[in-house]
């Protein structure tokens, strides 16, 4: 994934124009929180420019966020000051969730046993990648998020990023896809999806060294 589409790093900012007026509803819609939007924009110094955002399906919990740079000025703003020099910014919410244990115990017992499954296969498909939770997730991560999992209300929804459901899409025309995630329901979960899980997460793991 290039790096100006790494969801952990903040790009701002776009001259205003009229036609940018619906992205700040945009933005919540896909997940910004408006606190931390905020924060950004006043920490960026950017109130004469318009802010657009790279923005991921789920919230973007202040943790997650590496830096914050005005594309325009190419002024760099460290995230730890950010958060240091405002106090809206104490008023954010920590993200819900310590660790991958954590989430599985979280779930229903059923969906537990599916969830250690998937986990032990990505971790076999990628042995050297570090374990912890992103946007809520569990996620796999090595110089980058690799590749993220997480239990809905009837499916599991894996979120490989954009190149690699454009890669194995020919593997996934029997299911549910968007820009970046799949979904697998539950009632069809066996070991044919847990391979292509496999699959999937060990091509992140080739792609990302490649890029690297």
């Amino acid at each position: 994934m290039p790096a100006e589409f790494d969801k952990t790093t903040i790009r701002l900012s776009v001259p205003h124009k009229p036609t940018f007026e619906n992205w700040d509803a945009w933005s919540v819609k896909k997940g910004m929180n408006k606190a931390l939007k905020q924060i950004l924009i006043e920490t960026a110094g950017a109130e004469e420019t318009y802010q657009t955002w790279y923005i991921s399906e789920n919230e973007i919990p202040l943790s997650d966020v590496i830096k914050i740079e005005n594309i325009k000025t190419g002024e760099t703003i460290d995230i730890e000051k950010a958060k240091k020099s405002l106090p809206l910014a104490h008023d954010l919410p920590e993200p819900k969730i310590a660790d991958t244990d954590r989430y599985i115990l979280n779930q229903p017992s059923n969906i537990q046993v599916l969830l250690l499954e998937v986990r032990q296969a990505i971790r076999e498909a990628l042995p050297d990648a570090v374990e912890k939770i992103s946007w809520q997730m569990p996620t796999f991560w090595k110089r980058r998020n690799l590749i993220h999992f997480a239990a809905q209300k009837n499916h599991l929804g894996i979120y490989p990023g954009a190149a690699a459901i454009e890669y194995f899409a020919p593997k996934l025309t029997g299911y549910k896809t968007s820009k970046g995630a799949v979904q697998f329901p539950y009632k069809s979960f066996g070991k044919e999806q847990l391979k292509l899980i496999s699959e999937i997460a060990a091509w992140c793991g080739m792609e990302n060294t490649d890029n690297g």
